[in-house]
C-alpha cells in the first residue's frame, strides 16, 4: 500500500514538472525573439570634399546627394575656402543665398570643417575665394544637372576667363565646426537593425535549451514508469 501511494505521489508531480520545463523554454523563445525588433533611425547621409588635397582642386569636383544629407568641406593647407557662385557667373557670390565658409588657414588637414545641409537636389556651383584659385579651375559642384550644356567643364571654362574673385563679409549657410564621426562620400541608409547573426544565435540557443528541458522531462517521466512497474511485480 506504501509503495502505492508513493508512486502515485511521484506520477501526480508529473505535470508540474512538465508546466515548468514548457513554461521555461517558452519565456526563452519569446525574449529571444523580441530583441529582433529594436531599430534606430539615424539622419540623412554625409558626404565629404576635400578642399586643396592635390592642389587646386577639389575632390571630389562633382557629387550627387540627396535633400537632406550632409556635406563636409575639409581644407588642406595652405589657405582655401568655399562660396556657392551660378552657373553664369563663376568665382562671385551667388546674389540671393548660398554659402560661405570663410578663410581655412592650416599647415595640415585643418581640425575644423565647413558642413553645408543640402536641402533640394538643384544644382549647387562653388569656387574657391583666394584670390587666383577659381580661375586655376578650384571649382565644383553639388547635383550637376544630368543633362544640358551647364556641366563642370563648362563651368570651369568660364571661370578661368573670369575677371577676379570676391567673397562675402561673413561666414553663413552653413556650419563651421568637429567632422562627424562616420562621413562618407556615399550616402548612408541611416538605419541599423540587430545584427541576423546574433538574433540567429539567440533563438538557436532558446531553441535547445527548451529541446533539453523537454527532453529531461521526457526522461523523468519514463523512469518514473519504470520505477511502476517495478514495484507493481
Amino acid at each position: 500500500m506504501m509503495n502505492f501511494l508513493s508512486t502515485a505521489l511521484l506520477f501526480s508531480s508529473l505535470p508540474l514538472i512538465h508546466a515548468q520545463y514548457g513554461n521555461s523554454a517558452k519565456s526563452s523563445t519569446t525574449t529571444a525573439a523580441s530583441s529582433t525588433t529594436s531599430t534606430t533611425s539615424a539622419a540623412g547621409g554625409v558626404h565629404t570634399i576635400n578642399v586643396g588635397e592635390d592642389g587646386l582642386t577639389f575632390n571630389p569636383a562633382s557629387l550627387t546627394v540627396a535633400s537632406g544629407d550632409k556635406v563636409e568641406f575639409h581644407f588642406f593647407p595652405p589657405e582655401h575656402s568655399v562660396v556657392q557662385a551660378s552657373f553664369a557667373n563663376p568665382c562671385q557670390p551667388i546674389s540671393s543665398g548660398g554659402f560661405f565658409s570663410g578663410f581655412f588657414t592650416t599647415s595640415g588637414e585643418s581640425k575644423t570643417v565647413f558642413t553645408l545641409t543640402v536641402n533640394n537636389t538643384d544644382p549647387i556651383w562653388y569656387y574657391c575665394g583666394i584670390p587666383g584659385h577659381c580661375q586655376a579651375g578650384m571649382v565644383g559642384v553639388i547635383n550637376p544637372p544630368s543633362s544640358g550644356q551647364d556641366t563642370l567643364d563648362s563651368f570651369k571654362s568660364a571661370a578661368a576667363k573670369a575677371q577676379g574673385s570676391t567673397v562675402p563679409a561673413n561666414v553663413f549657410g552653413g556650419v563651421v565646426g568637429n567632422a562627424s564621426s562616420g562621413n562618407s562620400s556615399s550616402a548612408a541608409t541611416g538605419t541599423s537593425t540587430s545584427s541576423p547573426s546574433k538574433t540567429s544565435a539567440a533563438t538557436a540557443t532558446a531553441t535547445n535549451a527548451a529541446n533539453t528541458m523537454r527532453t529531461a522531462g521526457d526522461v523523468g517521466a519514463l523512469v518514473l514508469l519504470g520505477l511502476f512497474s517495478w514495484l507493481m511485480m
